[in-house]
């Protein structure tokens, strides 16, 4: 690892003052249209998630502690604590795993994250210190920025190659975003760091391949913005943290890194923001699963396959993809957690129902006969050499017919591939109303919509909270 010494150094100071250097007036037209289509997909999601368990029992252990605040738990209206509400809305963000992704290869595998899961608490803790829309815009393309970056200076292997989650990120990118949202001194911030980063650190069993996904999967990153506005809260009135948490003695980088953290890279950046590469997903689904499920859907409808006639289907994708959603331990999902990690059940109600959407997931679903016996047709094979190469989303459906009829289809470059297919602005609205009208009447869901385009010419974000109440 080469890195320049000087960056070895005060790392948390220059990250600080870098988070209160971006201004808005110096953001490109394209950077704040793109923090825009991250806000309207961040919201769709959200809103879809009412109604699940594990929200309502989020908003039931709330709603017992009987605390009221200034920052709005979306979809219930409810005031309460802005960690609070960064803790139940972030919760709400990640449930369907429908929300953006942004990553990149490392060596047979990817690096891979979702940097919006940083919006819930900048609007958490955005609405209680009363910013306006051009600030909201800059604390989301920061976050966007400090996610990225400590992805990319992670050397040799990802977090998750050693065992830990990715959201393990958010330990340092939330109480950063938050401090410069309560316009910390860079002193205060470096605190907040400390002891934020030094305490959420996430274990890979919240979301590996043999182990069954549970609802705390949801909890990843929004645990770290609780955390890191209540680190911000503390170093605010003088509370200490380690300030050299990263490169510090049994620091990050020493501890969990074992000193692959290259500095240079965490500081200095690509030369560009990485919200430009954000990538957005078309299926509900793990967005590295799109190549093989578009396949099969394609397959299914072009051929009008009927899935009782089907003896075998083979599924060819990534190492990483078939190793991340193909293991035998999600093989039968009983929740909506595991579900969407399951190569078997994707395809099977693909081949079902030719949708991934959010009407696939439901106890019936789960427990149809018919799906669970076509799960036990499905075959999952790792292609290093089509897919690994360039380190794609692509996928391959082989569905072989009772009477010995094949039908073989590949895709490559699926839709939501930022550089080949991307997701334009209609696409996204789309996504976006079919979330919002499962809770939400279409008028409602327009006004919000528009707000969203135009977020920049609120003066408080809190009155754009408002409108977040269905």
């Amino acid at each position: 690892m080469t890195q320049n010494k000087e960056n070895a150094v005060k790392v948390a100071e220059k990250l600080a003052k870098y988070s209160q250097s971006i201004r808005y007036e110096d953001l490109s037209e394209k950077v704040i249209h793109e923090a825009k289509r991250t806000l309207l997909d961040t919201l769709g999601v959200t809103f879809a998630a009412k109604g699940a368990a594990a929200v309502d029992i989020m908003w039931k252990v709330l709603d017992s502690f009987g605390i009221s605040g200034k920052s709005t738990v979306i979809g219930q209206g409810k005031k309460t604590l802005p960690q609070y509400a960064a803790l139940a809305n972030g919760c709400m963000t990640r449930y369907w795993d429908y929300n953006d992704g942004y990553g990149f290869p490392m060596g047979k595998g990817v690096a891979a994250s979702h940097p919006s899961e940083i919006i819930p608490t900048c609007l958490a803790i955005g609405e209680a210190e009363k910013i306006d829309g051009k600030e909201l815009i800059c604390s989301i393309v920061l976050g966007y920025e400090l996610s990225g970056r400590i992805l990319r200076s992670i050397e040799n292997r990802s977090l998750e190659q050693r065992g830990w989650n990715m959201d393990t990120r958010g330990s340092f990118v939330s109480p950063l975003v938050c401090g410069r949202i309560m316009k910390l001194t860079t002193e205060q911030m470096e605190n907040a760091l400390g002891i934020a980063g030094s305490r959420d650190m996430i274990l890979g069993i919240l979301d590996t391949a043999g182990e069954v996904n549970t609802m705390a999967k949801n909890l990843r990153h929004a645990y770290t913005g609780h955390t890191g506005i209540l680190a911000c809260m503390l170093a605010k009135e003088g509370f200490t943290g380690p300030v050299r948490v990263l490169e510090g003695e049994k620091g990050f980088n020493q501890t969990l890194l074992c000193g692959d953290m290259n500095f240079d890279t965490l500081i200095e950046g690509l030369g560009h923001f990485i919200i430009e590469d954000a990538e957005y997903k078309p299926l509900v689904a793990s967005r590295t699963a799109s190549g093989h499920i578009f396949a099969t859907l394609e397959n299914a409808k072009k051929n009008d396959i009927n899935p009782a006639d089907v003896a075998r289907v083979d599924i060819y994708a990534s190492t990483r993809v078939s190793e991340h959603t193909g293991d035998p331990s999600k093989k039968y999902p009983f929740n909506k957690e595991s579900a969407d990690h399951s190569i078997y059940f994707l395809t099977a109600v693909a081949l079902t129902d030719r949708a991934v959407g959010l009407n696939q997931y439901t106890p019936e679903k789960y427990n149809d006969p018919g799906i669970k016996e076509l799960i036990g047709k499905v075959v999952v094979h790792a292609d290093p050499d089509l897919f690994d190469r360039d380190h794609k989303a692509g996928g391959r459906s082989v569905v072989t017919m009772k009477d010995g009829t094949v039908y073989d289809t590949t895709v490559l470059e699926p839709v939501g591939d930022n550089t080949t297919n991307p997701i334009s602005d209609k696409q996204l609205e789309d996504k976006f109303f079919d979330c919002a009208e499962r809770v939400m009447p279409r008028a409602q869901a327009e006004k919000i919509r528009d707000a969203i385009w135009n977020i920049d010419s609120f003066d408080n974000i809190g009155d754009f909270m408002e409108m977040l109440k269905f």
